[in-house]
């Protein structure tokens, strides 16, 4: 196995204890490198420190910008990441480390589609539904794309990591390492229940889902202009052949073409339709002129 990097990112989570007991035991201590990005409270940082591992003091907020800080101290050819709130199996992240040292892919990350049974409606959902928003926009067929394990080569968070973290969790390295062009899957993962009630990372789980959400029809507009503004392109026009039929309609039933203001409020919405499917082409075509030049 490969020179590995694990960096956990920590926030008054005192069970990473039990996760770095793990870590020793399923690892040889000469191919891996530990790191916690810690952002506790002063009492909790104080006891993660006198742990024996490397601790960086978080200086960013957010999940997703704690494992930047961390991955850019890291020194080994592969960077992996496991939460410490107990909800991931050290061995499933060897796993998806053993996964990505087989060199058929750049990223593995970890699916917890059989687990998601011990999380909430709400999150369940949500993780279904951005898992499915970004197969759809990035014609992939991963099962989970929040996970908290994974691991990539380090060339993919090269490209990367002068990339401003936006809130998306996992889905912040997966959509990037995509636009690049490195390949990804997910393999089966276990899922248990937290340690602690609730996340110490995330304060809401619904406004982390929207800003997940947010940033994900952002990126379909500056990644995949063609889904986002083709969709809106036809839903334009439906909606001016809809008005517009109403106006045919009154039109024939009457004889006299007396709804000008609606005739022309459909001609608009039809036209703006077209001009946005057009707009959508245009910006495709240019970022796959960047998708070329970023590979060379």
């Amino acid at each position: 196995m490969s020179d590995i990097s694990i960096i956990i990112p920590t926030k008054d989570e005192l069970n990473v204890k039990n996760i770095l007991k793990d870590i020793e035991k399923n690892f040889k201590k000469n191919e891996i490198e530990i790191i916690i990005v810690d952002k506790s409270k002063p009492e909790i940082k104080r006891k993660i420190k006198d742990l024996g591992f490397p601790v960086i003091d978080q200086i960013s907020n957010g999940y997703e910008n704690a494992l930047v800080e961390g991955f850019k101290r890291a020194k080994s050819p592969i960077l992996a990441t496991i939460d410490a709130d107990g909800t991931y199996l050290v061995k499933d992240l060897k796993s998806v480390i053993l996964e990505l040292d087989k060199g058929d892919y750049d990223f593995i990350s970890g699916d917890r589609s059989s687990g998601l049974r011990k999380m909430t409606f709400y999150i369940s959902f949500g993780n279904k539904f951005l898992t499915k928003w970004f197969n759809f926009l990035y014609h992939r067929k991963m099962h989970d794309v929040l996970s908290g394990v994974f691991a990539m080569k380090r060339e993919v968070f090269d490209k990367i990591k002068y990339d401003d973290a936006f809130r998306a969790g996992t889905l912040f390295f997966e959509i990037e390492a995509v636009r690049r062009g490195y390949r990804i899957k997910d393999i089966p993962i276990s899922y248990a229940d937290r340690v602690n009630t609730k996340s110490r990372i995330t304060k809401s789980k619904p406004i982390y889902g929207f800003f997940i959400a947010f940033y994900s029809i952002k990126y379909a507009r500056d990644y995949r202009p063609l889904v986002l503004f083709g969709a809106i392109g036809i839903l334009l026009i439906i909606a001016g052949i809809i008005v517009g039929a109403l106006v045919v309609q009154n039109y024939f039933a009457t004889g006299v073409l007396i709804e000008v203001g609606r005739a022309l409020i459909s001609f608009m919405l039809i036209v703006l339709g077209f001009l946005s499917i057009i707009t959508g082409l245009i910006l495709d075509m240019l970022l796959e002129i960047e998708k070329i030049l970023l590979k060379k």
